[in-house]
């Protein structure tokens, strides 16, 4: 099988476990999806992380103690549980830099560790599948999945 592009009617249509997205900031398709998943892709945009209080940075410097850093990085991808809420197991949002090659890189490589599901990309506004599947064949020969263009 090779790479197939659906359209925007069938786009929310079962037939992948894994779908990808780009910032919910950068896709029509993620904003949509949102309003499925009960907006924790919204909620997850916005969280920030918790700051230790002034006092006990002073107590862990007073003490020597190793300061503990809870910061959530951004440029990693999201995943969420979705199979409750959409026809597929999970919807993973991988941030979109401006640049395809390493979009696919992040992409193959969520797809990998998660045992190579069945696969969907939403594309990021002004991506073909053309550039997809060429950069895609940088890293496995493996095609057949779907991708939807924004």
């Amino acid at each position: 099988m090779a790479l197939s592009v659906l359209s925007q009617a069938s786009a929310f249509n079962p037939g992948s476990e894994l779908w990808i997205v780009p910032d919910l900031e950068k896709s029509q398709w993620t904003a949509r999806l949102d309003w499925y998943l009960n907006f924790q892709l919204c909620k997850a945009s916005r969280h920030v992380s918790p700051s230790i209080p002034n006092y006990l940075q002073e107590v862990l410097s007073e003490t020597e103690l190793p300061k503990v850093q809870f910061a959530v990085k951004t440029s990693h991808p999201l995943m969420i549980a979705s199979e409750e809420l959409l026809p597929n197991k999970w919807v993973v949002i991988v941030p979109w830099q401006d640049n395809l090659g390493p979009w696919i890189a992040q992409v193959f490589e969520v797809w990998h560790k998660l045992k190579e599901p069945s696969l969907r990309l939403f594309l990021p506004p002004g991506q073909s599948a053309g550039k997809v599947q060429q950069e895609w064949q940088v890293h496995h020969s493996f095609q057949d999945f779907t991708v939807v263009l924004d």
